[in-house]
């Protein structure tokens, strides 16, 4: 039986070279200590942070005095650490028990003799992370590649700590995670699994397996219980050999996991006890699920299929890339995890990918994946860098380290793929010219990782890198691609209408963050577009003239830096949206749209869709319609527009569709309506308009159009090219809705729309006389909207529900902030 005694709590801290010691935290960094205790600046706000690099040459100790009280019976007495941050010795009472070199992994010694009743101390000695890092790569003979920060590979660190082209580079020092006394009688229970060997007539077939540790020859009885719902499925009493114990198990008519928008995410209870002459000497409860996932790897006519099978059914993944949450880790919560996933479940995701230059997330993140259906894609720490893997020791750091994420996450039914690494195999083909190298990472990637997860993990595939797969590992034909051509390579948006890759898990756009957010890093002088300080709060390189190009091209010139702000983040919602439809059209072809990034680690322009404060961009409510479960596409081809029907229902469904026209200035042109069928798990090519029938037949005094052009030539003057398509399609009582226009929006004579609105307690309800688009709901209180960013036609109602009242209430669309010249 453990017993755990925190050591969390209050601390001192000082600067090694001081002898004046500081009130910390645990968990904490020196950052947030050094903030509390009014040391330094807030980082993130203005330029703050390019104070805080001269910590990085500090050596600091933290210090923690604590009594302890013996019980009456133990085995052994151990000192825990789940995470340290990074480099550092512990000494307990003025012992040396050992030194720390992996943030990733805990640290635990037998601190049985050295423990006292009274006054002991306990004392980290934390190096100086940067000064270590480049010694050691001054006395490599290495000579290794890496972005952002050359020495970081020599370090088992979250490499995003020494900045990123969407983060600051603020490394942190410290105990980022619990600190505990653990006391051992008799027996304890280690590593448990739960796993699905399969599912085969109505029957699943499930393992249990555990370590036992113990401290004298007992006779003890391992007993495995897996309960649904208070309900025991299934109860067995199994022998103990040589410290094991493993259980099978046939679980009738089970209640499978599912992802988000599939079917219910049911959970089972596992509970392991251990037991001497009937009493219970430990016992071990946790939850998980019983789902078997595949990844199909089909050859075809392209190349290579990438499909996750979820319990048999083919899933198109939808969601986007996952980033820390704070550049300062302690501070996230429990709380902030489940917000996060939450929004992720509300906006139609079903996947977010665990990007490689991160953490190994706590267990409140994989929990509401669990609960929430978030399938989860996960890298391994190693992003954009070669690494030392042709030295032992790194070795034996990955090794460790790989065991210990699997020992603590395997059960999570989420987490659906290992990954090797983020970008590596790419930058040994496409960046370094490596090809396919022994070392430099790959030894890790393709020896030490798929052996781990093989022996340790059964129940999930391993994938070596992101992105994978063919000779070129960037390819189009198979494996999953990361598109960068668009927007860092500056090509126009257009070009995701020609991608053909099987499954996206990256690519992106950027915006800036909600003008709120803004109003909180910088002073009233700082808000402008090129200002110094909103550029540093844009890491990329070139990100603001990126911002400018892309907004002209589309849309225009912003009237001011407020209009800069909202119009970035419209571009970035229909840049994505033009790419995950048309991947969506191409099912299972293309079988997965993750997008660059869900969140972001403080305030800053950047890719996210969610910025540091959790208010939500143009990108997160677009995301809700373009991942729904039902999508109605209008594409433009073959000489006119296409609509599709695709679904991600597992059933077939009636749909009645409408099919308008507007023009810009309000007069409706045209209208379909009629009743359709979807297909369950497909796409259906449903309706298709040809421009110059369209012009001939509904839209007088137009010119005749070319119908080999598949969109209308740029004619100020043509009703056609000033109008919108607009489909809505009714799936039993559900509205689902999308539009189409003919050009770029900085091409369209716009009508700037009166906009009406009322509010009925926390509803806002709006209509407009002409189309409208973009059309930003701004409420006094910051409150969570229940959509935004909206694409209006005339003729209808919009209702949007608030999170509390939403005070005074200001409504604009893109014509008002675009400049006319």
């Amino acid at each position: 039986m453990e017993n755990r005694i925190s050591l969390n709590g209050t601390w001192q801290f000082r600067e090694a070279t001081s002898y004046d010691w500081l009130e910390g935290k645990v968990p904490g960094c020196i950052q947030l200590d050094l903030m509390a205790q009014n040391k330094i600046g807030d980082p993130f706000y203005r330029m703050n942070e390019i104070e805080c690099h001269k910590l990085e040459d500090k050596e600091w100790i933290y210090r923690k005095e604590f009594d302890f009280e013996f019980p009456d019976e133990f085995d052994e007495i151990k000192l825990v650490f789940e995470g340290i941050d990074t480099l550092a010795d512990i000494y307990l009472n003025g012992d040396y028990l050992g030194t720390a070199e992996n943030m990733f992994i805990s640290y635990e010694y037998d601190v049985t003799d050295l423990i006292k009743e009274k006054n002991n101390v306990l004392e980290v000695y934390f190096q100086s992370i940067t000064k270590a890092i480049r010694s050691i790569e001054r006395d490599s003979p290495l000579k290794l590649e890496s972005s952002f920060e050359s020495a970081r590979p020599y370090i088992r660190k979250a490499q995003y700590s020494f900045g990123w082209d969407w983060g600051p580079r603020l490394v942190q020092v410290g105990l980022w995670r619990d600190v505990y006394i653990s006391v051992i009688k008799d027996a304890a229970i280690e590593k448990p699994f739960f796993y699905t060997e399969k599912l085969k007539d109505g029957a699943a077939y499930v393992r249990v397996s555990a370590s036992i540790s113990y401290f004298a020859d007992f006779d003890l009885k391992a007993e495995v219980t897996i309960s649904y719902d208070g309900e025991v499925c299934g109860r067995k009493v199994v022998p103990i050999t040589y410290g094991e114990i493993d259980a099978a198990f046939k679980i009738d008519e089970p209640k499978l996991w599912y992802p988000n928008g599939v079917g219910s995410q049911n959970l089972y209870d596992i509970c392991i006890k251990l037991t001497m002459a009937d009493v219970v000497v430990d016992e071990l409860n946790f939850r998980s699920g019983i789902r078997v996932v595949k990844l199909l790897r089909e050859k075809d006519d392209i190349g290579e299929s990438f499909i996750f099978e979820i319990n048999g059914i083919k899933i198109f993944a939808k969601g986007a890339d996952w980033i820390p949450a704070d550049s300062f880790l302690p501070r996230i919560t429990k709380e902030d995890y489940y917000t996060f996933i939450k929004l992720a479940k509300d906006a139609n995701m079903n996947m977010l990918r665990v990007w490689g230059g991160g953490i190994y997330e706590d267990e409140a993140f994989y929990d509401a994946c669990d609960e929430m259906g978030i399938m989860v894609w996960q890298d391994f720490m190693y992003a954009c860098a070669q690494y030392p893997d042709q030295l032992e020791w790194f070795q034996q750091l990955a090794a460790s380290e790989a065991k210990e994420v699997l020992f603590r996450l395997r059960n999570h039914p989420s987490i659906v793929l290992w990954c090797g690494n983020n970008e590596n195999n790419m930058g040994f083909y496409s960046w370094w010219g490596n090809g396919d190298p022994k070392y430099l990472g790959n030894y890790v990637y393709k020896e030490i990782l798929p052996q781990i997860c093989k022996r340790y993990d059964p129940s999930r595939p391993y994938w070596v890198s992101s992105p994978y797969g063919g000779v070129d590992p960037n390819s189009e034909s198979e494996g999953d691609r990361h598109h960068w051509n668009v927007w860092s390579g500056w090509a126009d948006i257009k070009e995701y209408l020609s991608d053909e890759s099987r499954f996206l898990s990256e690519f992106g756009f950027q915006s800036m963050p909600d003008w709120k957010t803004i109003l909180s890093y910088t002073n009233e002088e700082d808000r402008s577009i090129l200002s110094p300080v909103v550029v540093s709060h844009n890491k990329q390189i070139s990100g603001m003239e990126r911002l400018i190009r892309y907004m002209i091209s589309e849309l225009g010139f912003p009237k001011d830096f407020k209009s800069f702000v909202y119009l970035t983040q419209f571009n970035q919602a229909e840049a994505i949206k033009k790419g995950v439809e048309h991947w969506r059209s191409r099912k299972f072809k293309t079988a997965g749209t993750l997008y660059w990034q869900v969140n972001d680690c403080w305030p800053v322009a950047s890719w996210s869709c969610i910025d540091y404060y959790k208010r939500k961009k143009a990108l997160y409510y677009y995301s809700g319609r373009f991942f729904a479960n039902v999508l109605p596409y209008i594409a433009g081809e073959d000489g006119g527009i296409t609509i599709y029907g695709i679904s991600d229902l597992q059933q077939d469904v009636e749909a009645y569709v409408e099919v308008l026209c507007y023009s810009l200035d309000g007069e409706k042109m045209w209208e379909k309506k009629f009743n359709t069928r979807l297909i369950a798990n497909d796409v259906v090519k449903i309706a298709h308009y040809d421009e110059r029938q369209i012009a001939e037949e509904h839209v007088p005094h137009v010119v005749p159009v070319d119908a080999s052009h598949c969109t209308l030539p740029v004619e100020k003057n043509w009703k056609l090219l000033n109008s919108v398509v607009y489909v809505r399609m009714i799936v039993d009582e559900k509205i689902y809705e999308n539009y189409y226009v003919f050009d770029k929006f900085r091409n369209l004579k716009l009508t700037e729309p009166n906009i009406t609105y009322h509010v009925d307690g926390t509803d806002i309800i709006l209509s407009t006389d002409v189309p409208a688009f973009g059309v930003f709901v701004d409420t006094e209180n910051d409150v969570s909207l229940s959509d935004n960013f909206l694409n209006m036609i005339p003729d209808e109602k919009y209702t949007l529900k608030c999170s509390k009242e939403p005070g005074d209430i200001k409504i604009f669309d893109i014509s008002n902030l675009i400049l006319r010249m």
